[in-house]
């Protein structure tokens, strides 16, 4: 063993350090420290292992057989790679099929499935499953193959509790999201108050706002801590088309206030001096102009305290009361 590492590049070595812990201390054992520093180790490990002529000689010289191993072929892609290993006595887990979906290779996703993978397993680290992973690469061809397969589509990451509705929706992968709430997904679902109508307004996604709208979205759910709703986090990023998006729906409260602070989405517009915003916020029928913060502050007075001349020429043309003082 030790004159076949010896004849390796430094790079073969690291990528051979990285496979597991115990191929990580074959290559320590031979004086090949700097092999074992994570540091040094390039990111690409998937081009070691998901070669068949590397594979096959790892297995040949006594490397061990982990299901880290499988786990990085899955990621490389290579279906004669994976099945190679595993008829060779490579062990494998649940993790297997979570790492082929997450990089979106449909062709392993579905052997694994005809193999016996657990499509609904949840990885030990943060509860997220082959379905999750897939939609955050935004694979729909993965995540259509893993829901018809039985996938559950409402398992959700266990630390922040999105599920992989919600991260569709703020990835913006429009598809996935339709494909999901088609599979009978809770589409208001939240934690805390931010659903996946939320996130979407929150980053912008126009086309997955008009999705979850059509499919009946609640347009007023709020944060449970600050009471900021999806067009109050529009109107606060400055996403001019989802804000005429959102008060052009039914249902929807244009003058809805922070609970914590009493902001509207004009007053937050104002503040931030989206003109644009501004102007589609005035426009929709209902909007108080001059509702204050529960500090007293209006939009004219936040605007004119920020400088937004531009702004609080739209709010005085449209109502609102000058400041006193």
């Amino acid at each position: 063993m030790t004159h076949v590492l010896g004849r390796l590049n430094p790079t073969d070595c690291a990528m051979l350090a990285r496979v597991g812990k115990p191929w990580l201390e074959v290559v320590v054992a031979n004086s090949l420290s700097r092999a074992g520093k994570w540091g040094a180790v390039p990111r690409k490990l998937v081009d070691f292992v998901g070669s068949m002529e590397r594979l096959v000689w790892a297995q040949a010289n006594g490397c061990p057989w982990v299901a880290r191993t499988m786990y990085i072929v899955a990621r490389g892609g290579d279906l004669e790679a994976l099945q190679w290993a595993r008829e060779n006595g490579c062990p494998w887990d649940g993790q297997t099929c979570w790492a082929a979906a997450l990089s979106g290779h449909l062709v392993l996703v579905d052997w694994l499935i005809a193999n016996g993978a657990d499509v609904n397993y949840s990885r030990p680290l943060d509860g997220t499953t082959p379905l999750y992973a897939a939609t955050q690469g935004g694979h729909l061809d993965v995540v259509g193959l893993l829901i018809g397969a039985g996938a559950d589509v409402e398992i959700a990451h266990t630390d922040t509790g999105a599920t992989p509705l919600l991260t569709a929706a703020e990835l913006g992968h429009v598809d996935v999201v339709v494909l999901i709430i088609t599979a009978g997904a809770d589409i208001n679902t939240a934690l805390t108050g931010v659903t996946p109508l939320y996130v979407a307004a929150q980053q912008g996604r126009l086309d997955v706002v008009a999705r979850l709208i059509a499919a009946g979205a609640d347009l007023n759910k709020a944060h449970t801590d600050t009471g900021t709703t999806p067009l109050y986090i529009a109107a606060q990023n400055g996403h001019t088309d989802v804000v005429a998006l959102l008060t052009a729906a039914p249902g929807v409260d244009v003058n809805l206030a922070r609970t914590d602070k009493g902001g509207t989405p004009l007053y937050v517009a104002s503040q931030n001096g989206h003109v644009q915003v501004v102007e589609r916020l005035l426009a929709a029928p209902g909007v108080d102009v001059n509702r204050a913060r529960q500090n007293g502050t209006t939009p004219l007075s936040t605007a004119l305290a920020k400088g937004h001349a531009d702004v609080a020429q739209k709010l005085r043309a449209a109502g609102a009361i000058e400041p006193h003082g």
